[in-house]
C-alpha cells in the first residue's frame, strides 16, 4: 500500500514563486509568516502584538487544545510582523479570508497543486527537517502532543530525496584499494 499525502509540501521554486506573486503587504505578511513559522491558520488569524516577544525572538500563543506553545521567529517572520504591528495591534483576519488569499496568491504564482494555509504549515515542517532540524524540536514548534503526528511531515518529495541522498551518501569516498577502477570512477 502506498501512502498518499493530502497536502503535498511546496518545492523551493514554488515557495519562491508564491512569495513573488504577492501583490500587497497583507498578502506578503500572510504568506511569509505562515511559511516561516508553521502556525495554524486559527492561531495566525488572531495573533496579537502582545504574543510576540521581540527580545526572545518568539511568539507565545495558546494553540489547539488550549495548550501554550512557543514558536521561534525567523528573521523574515520578524521583519513582516515588525512592519505589520507598526500600524496594527492584532492580525484580525478571519481564517476563511486567509485561506482565500493564500489560494489567490498560489493561483497568481501558477502553482498547480492545492495550496492552503495548512500546506504552508506542512511546507514549513518539511523544510525545517530538510535543513537539518530535529524532529522533537519540530514537534514542540508545531504543538503536537504525539511524535506520531509530527512523523507525517517526514515525507520528502522526489527532489528532496535525491538532494538529501547526495549530501549524505557521496560525501565520503569508498576506501577499497582492491577495486581501483571504482575509486577512479567516483572521484
Amino acid at each position: 500500500m502506498v501512502f498518499e499525502y493530502k497536502r503535498e509540501p511546496l518545492e523551493e521554486d514554488e515557495i519562491l514563486a508564491l512569495r513573488k506573486a504577492c501583490r500587497n503587504f497583507e498578502e506578503e505578511v500572510i504568506i511569509n509568516v505562515l511559511l516561516e513559522t508553521g502556525m495554524r491558520v486559527a492561531e495566525f488569524s488572531k495573533l496579537t502584538e502582545e504574543e510576540v516577544s521581540w527580545q526572545r525572538g518568539c511568539i507565545t500563543t495558546i494553540g489547539k487544545g488550549n495548550k501554550r506553545r512557543v514558536i521561534p521567529l525567523s528573521k523574515t517572520a520578524r521583519f513582516y510582523l515588525t512592519e505589520f504591528f507598526k500600524d496594527h495591534r492584532k492580525i484580525d483576519i478571519s481564517p476563511r479570508l486567509i485561506q482565500i488569499k493564500v489560494k489567490a496568491v498560489a493561483d497568481k504564482a501558477r502553482i498547480h497543486k492545492p495550496v492552503s494555509p495548512h500546506v504552508l504549515r506542512h511546507t514549513f515542517a518539511v523544510c525545517y527537517l530538510h535543513r537539518g532540524g530535529n524532529v522533537r524540536a519540530l514537534q514542540g514548534i508545531l504543538g503536537h502532543t504525539s511524535l506520531t503526528t509530527t512523523d507525517v511531515y517526514l515525507n520528502y518529495s522526489g527532489q528532496r530525496v535525491i538532494d538529501d541522498f547526495s549530501r549524505i551518501w557521496d560525501k565520503e569516498p569508498i576506501e577499497d584499494t582492491k577495486n581501483s577502477n571504482l575509486l577512479n570512477y567516483i572521484q
